[in-house]
């Protein structure tokens, strides 16, 4: 006579999204490269908008594309802005 298995929970971790959805064609090809404390290079795979976008404070990528997103759809950013 044996004690019956207790079953193993596993806790599935979530991570953040390293591509996100652009906010000019709606595919999702939106990459966020960190290039130092304070500027980052958004690109866009398939409308090609490309943009370095210099930020305050220390932030997480997910975090800038948040504030180019905002920006963009205020109308600050325009999309024919090519660097």
């Amino acid at each position: 006579m044996g004690r019956r298995r207790r079953k193993v929970i596993r806790v599935v971790r979530r991570t953040l999204p390293k591509v996100f959805s652009c906010p000019n064609c709606g595919v999702s090809g939106v990459k966020v490269q960190m290039k130092g404390e304070h500027l980052a290079l958004i690109s866009c795979g398939n409308c090609k908008l490309t943009l370095n976008y210099e930020f305050s404070g220390r932030k997480e990528a997910i975090d800038v594309y948040n504030e180019f997103v905002d920006q963009f759809m205020a109308g600050k950013i325009k999309s024919e802005q090519r660097m």
